[in-house]
Formats: structure tokens, C-alpha cells, sequence
């Protein structure tokens, strides 16, 4: 078998191809693909695939999660995390209640609660980095009561 060995400036037909032009067309390249799909999502009651969505739906549920109120026997939302992303905000906004926010993954054992407080406006609010990798968020409740709610996620700043 035989191996050819071409340069990059022969491959693409360019004089003065060098390392300097590959670093700048894969920094470019990348840059493309963040913008276009860092996060493709699916909700049970909305489908999405850009990165600042709003999902609206029915808090609680009859299963108790356990410290982080009663939630649905199937997740509000999925999301499925392409690559990390450096900054995501989740914030609930529920019509009434004690709204809750439980999100599950993207590894076996992951579990971030948060509980809507006075301090918060009954708001429930996580943000930070998010690893790559598949989420399951539920909107609950303190109390098991239904209410509408509004989940905005966003990856402004």
C-alpha cells in the first residue's frame, strides 16, 4: 500500500496555505457552528432548537420528588446538550403556587433543585455552565398544586 503525502497548500490549491490560515478557517468554522446548534431541544409540549427558548406548560404533579416538591411522572422539558455551553439561565414563572425547579442529568445521579423563595419572587432561577449531555427538567410544586408556568432559557448574559 501507498501512502502520498501532499502539503495543504497542494491539497487546496493555495500558494501560501500555512498553519496561521488553518488556525483562523477552524476558528471561523467553530464560531459558525456555535451560532448555529448548541443546544437542540424537545419538549414534551413544545419543540425547539435555538438556544433562548420559552416553554410553557402545567406545574406539578402527583409524585413526590423528594425534596424539591411534586413534579409529572414524565419531564416538562428535554434537552440534549450538543457541547458545553459557558452560560445558561432556566428561570420558572408559575401563575400561582410554590413553584420548583428539578433538573436531572446529563450524568446518572445529577440532581440540581431549586425552590421558588420570597427573595426570588416565588421565581425559581439556575444558571451557570452547562456540560454537554441529556437534561430532563420538571416543573413542580411545593404543595402537589397545578398551575401554569412559563420556562424561559436563555444563554444571554
Amino acid at each position: 500500500m501507498t501512502i502520498f503525502h501532499f502539503p495543504a497548500s497542494q491539497i487546496i490549491n493555495l500558494p501560501r496555505f500555512n498553519l496561521i490560515n488553518t488556525v483562523v478557517l477552524a476558528v471561523a468554522m467553530l464560531s459558525a457552528n456555535l451560532k448555529m446548534g448548541i443546544v437542540e431541544g424537545s419538549s414534551v409540549r413544545s419543540k425547539s432548537a435555538n438556544t433562548n427558548q420559552t416553554i410553557k406548560g402545567q406545574s406539578g404533579g402527583s409524585i413526590d420528588s423528594q425534596g424539591c416538591g411534586f413534579i409529572a411522572t414524565t419531564p416538562n422539558h428535554e434537552m440534549n446538550i450538543k457541547q458545553r455551553v459557558d452560560y445558561m439561565r432556566l428561570t420558572v414563572q408559575a401563575s400561582g403556587g410554590q413553584p420548583t425547579l428539578l433538573v436531572l442529568g446529563p450524568n446518572l445521579g445529577d440532581r440540581f433543585c431549586v425552590l421558588g423563595d420570597e427573595v426570588s419572587g416565588l421565581k425559581p432561577e439556575i444558571s451557570g455552565v452547562w456540560e454537554a449531555g441529556k437534561y430532563q427538567i420538571y416543573i413542580g410544586d411545593r404543595i402537589g398544586k397545578q398551575h401554569q408556568f412559563t420556562l424561559d432559557i436563555s444563554t444571554d448574559n
